[in-house]
Formats: C-alpha cells, structure tokens, sequence
C-alpha cells in the first residue's frame, strides 16, 4: 500500500493472494469511520468474467465458458482481460469529494475519470441515459446515467455497494474492445463499446499511463 496525498494507494502492481472480488469485499468490510479513502487499481491477467451480485444468482453460471468471479457491487456481466484496467474507490458517503448520494458520488467519479481521460486526449462525455434493464446483455451493452461515453460509445462502466455510512465502487475502464468479448456474448455484440485506443488519430494510452491520469485526477481534488 501506498499512501498518496490523503488517499490510501493500492497500485496494479501490488496483486492480492486471493480473488480480486473477494479482497475488493473484504477491503470494503473492513472500512471504517476515519480511515482513509482507498483507491485501488488492478486487472486479470487472463480473460475472467465478473458478474453483479444479482445477476450471479439469476444467470445459469454453468453456460460461460471463461472463468467468473463475484462481484460485491451490482450490474451486468464484465469479460476483463489485456483490454483494460479496473479501479476500486472505497470511501465514506460523507466524503465531499467522492461521497453524496449513489448518484451524486457516482456523478463525482465519473467526472474524475472524465477529467483523466480528457488529459490524455479523449473527449469523453457523460451520458444521461436511463438505467437500462439487465436482460443477457453485457455491462456494455448501453451507457447508463452518469457513464462516460467516446464517440457516443460506452468506455467504462461501474456499479455501488453501500453498507452504513460507506460505500465501495468498482469499476473498468476500457483500453480497446477484445475479440473475446464477441464469442463470450454474440447474442449482445460490441457496437455499443468503444476502448481508448480504439479511436484514431490518437496516441496509444498505457495501462500505467492510464493508472498515471487517474490518480493526478483523484488527487487534484481537495478534502
């Protein structure tokens, strides 16, 4: 761990023993009034699906084919792999910087990963959406209220949990668009997801020039 500006840094190079859903649930447990804000980024190093907790225990988990992991937010399934890079943020609701409401915190996150992606040259907007409702479709299928979009394409995604007075958001941000993710869901396809490397003209982002501009994001922002 790295303590960086008031935030609690957990780097991708730092890798938990243990399943990344699994260390996400128990960082989140064991929070507690006062600690820092954690911000944590991380990936998989093969292709590993994630799903929602309440789609978990609707989906027939039997039919994928790529490993799974639970996740201890909500929302639809997520194929990660060499494409893109997760983040956790895990911090109080009254946090003036992160916290609020699940809307009005996921609305301060999104606007944090806007302003990394707009220092590397991308010009992300936040969708205003309505929430779409889960059905097969993957987490990318559509942008959802608050979500940033590129060139009218979902590029990251994310979901809550809240427990007391805290609440843990996970979250991915997409690199570009593997081919797995058509074979892990051709009934829902790739139209509608666009990665930051996918856009031409633009010089290619790094996973650790990526974990660069979000932590100068997150830490541009005072307590």
């Amino acid at each position: 761990m790295v303590k960086a500006s008031s935030w609690k840094l957990l780097p991708s190079s730092w890798v938990p023993s243990e399943g990344q859903m699994e260390f996400d649930r128990k960082l989140f447990k064991s929070f507690q009034d006062g600690d820092p804000p954690i911000l944590r980024f991380f990936y998989f190093k093969k292709p590993t699906l994630t799903l929602g907790r309440l789609e978990a225990r609707r989906s027939d988990l039997a039919r994928f084919t790529y490993p799974h992991e639970i996740r201890p937010t909500g929302g639809r399934a997520v194929l990660h792999g060499e494409g893109d890079l997760c983040y956790a943020v895990i911090a109080s609701s009254r946090d003036e910087r992160v916290g609020g409401d699940l809307m009005a915190s996921y609305q301060k996150i999104s606007g944090l990963l806007q302003k990394a992606f707009q220092n590397l040259g991308r010009e992300v907007e936040l969708s205003a959406a309505p929430h779409r409702s889960q059905g097969l479709a993957h987490c990318f299928s559509a942008p959802s209220q608050c979500e940033l979009t590129l060139g009218g394409k979902k590029v990251a995604g994310g979901a809550q949990a809240r427990e007391k007075n805290h609440f843990l958001q996970q979250g991915v941000i997409l690199l570009s668009v593997s081919p797995d993710w058509q074979k892990a869901f051709p009934e829902s396809g790739t139209d509608s997801m666009v990665g930051l490397n996918d856009i031409s003209g633009t010089a290619p982002v790094t996973r650790a020039g990526l974990e660069k501009a979000l932590l100068q994001s997150f830490e541009s922002v005072e307590a």
